[in-house]
């Protein structure tokens, strides 16, 4: 049994000596730096050391009598309670270190979102935070109906709404021969010019440039991943330009 304590705690990341002096401890119960040092023949300096260590990091508890500091580990629960807070802060930093990481612009930064609900906060944060008059490009593929898989036709009114009031223009190529699959009432809610594609060219999945972002939809399942990164997006955009050029038009704002 020492032995698969010995190798839990070194898991949890103690060192050779911190294993000794906290299993001496608790095998002990109540005991001064001194009887702790001389059970688990280490130097008394070093076992003092050890010690102030794993109570400073809430392992052990202290009091002193008459002079003498005394240590004992309350219960072995402490340790599944000290990795539990870890873990509650660790999540915390995630969302807030994800914000931060590689924010620089020669790192690329890329999300998914694959719940219905993560979908619609992205969508909705990022078409709020859009500013007025801007352009979005696109290519979709209205026959798959994309968007309402992911987010129902009733959130999917309040997004087209949102990008009316705030005069926000769509660019969209579509698949060869798909333009009479839209539904004219989308066509009417929003400002938004479409070309089809060339007949060779096959899409299937939903994609968005907005500024330096890159956003691909897909509703089977449903999901999305955005990339920002100037040159990544910057790059896949001439390969849009390029087919916009080549498509042909079939509506103007």
């Amino acid at each position: 049994m020492i032995n698969k304590i010995k190798d839990g705690l070194k898991e949890l990341g103690f060192s050779d000596n911190e294993i000794v002096i906290y299993i001496t401890l608790t095998q002990l119960g109540e005991s001064p730096a001194s009887v702790v040092a001389k059970k688990s023949n280490l130097p008394r300096t070093t076992a003092i050391s050890l010690l102030n260590k794993l109570t400073e990091e809430g392992y052990l508890s202290t009091y002193r009598h008459k002079g003498k500091t005394f240590y004992w580990v309350e219960t072995p629960k402490t340790i599944q309670g000290i990795l539990q807070n870890k873990l509650a802060v660790a999540e915390r930093l995630n969302g807030l270190l994800n914000d931060l990481y590689r924010t620089e612009p020669k790192f690329p930064f890329a999300n998914v979102y694959d719940t219905k609900a993560g979908l619609r906060n992205f969508i909705d944060k990022l078409l709020v935070n859009l500013e007025s008059h801007s352009t979005i490009y696109t290519i979709d593929s209205p026959k798959l109906g994309n968007y309402q898989k992911i987010f129902g036709e009733e959130f999917n009114q309040a997004l087209l709404n949102l990008k009316k009031k705030k005069n926000i223009t769509t660019k969209t190529l579509v698949p060869n021969l798909t333009f009479t699959t839209i539904n004219p009432q989308k066509l009417s809610a929003q400002n938004i010019v479409i070309k089809e594609m060339p007949a060779e060219i096959e899409f299937q999945a939903s994609l968005w440039f907005i500024d330096n972002l890159l956003v691909l939809f897909s509703g089977k399942p449903p999901f999305a991943v955005s990339v920002q990164h100037p040159i990544i997006v910057q790059s896949l955009k001439s390969i849009f330009d390029f087919l916009w050029r080549v498509s042909e038009s079939k509506r103007e704002v």
